[in-house]
């Protein structure tokens, strides 16, 4: 018997591609519903002008039980990281940032919240593993 990721993986954007300058990105909620585990990424893309504690992002990660309340994950929910990342070094761009969810709520998500003035391309996204039926 073969197996394969394409049955096990189920990607929905969170955040669909775009450039974030002076706002924030609120992705919608993705439903875990008939999963057991969820993989969110937040891609981003290169950037300039990034300055410690001037122009920065943060990530943040999400859950609700209703989709509607959403609260920042505990850490003890998270495998990859504590719930927040910053990046604020040019250096730190052009790069994925990924945490496991592991907690209990039915829905997830993740936003990004800028400072400063930048312009960044982001998009996001919540890979939905380890399906209860195929």
């Amino acid at each position: 018997m073969r197996k394969d990721a394409y049955h096990d993986i189920t990607a929905n954007y969170t955040i669909k591609p775009q450039t974030l300058t002076t706002s924030n990105a609120n992705g919608t909620g993705i439903d875990l519903l008939g999963y057991k585990g969820a993989l969110m990424v937040a891609h981003l893309g290169g950037v300039g002008a990034l300055q410690d504690g001037t122009n920065k992002c943060v990530i943040g990660f999400f859950d609700s039980s209703d989709n509607s309340t959403f609260a920042a994950c505990a850490d003890a929910d998270l495998v990859g990281g504590n719930n927040t990342e910053t990046i604020d070094a040019n250096a730190e761009a052009n790069n994925t940032v990924a945490r496991a969810y592991i907690g209990d709520k039915r829905y997830v998500t993740i936003r990004i919240a800028v400072s400063g003035t930048i312009s960044l391309p982001v998009c996001a996204v919540v890979n939905r593993t380890q399906p209860l039926h195929k």
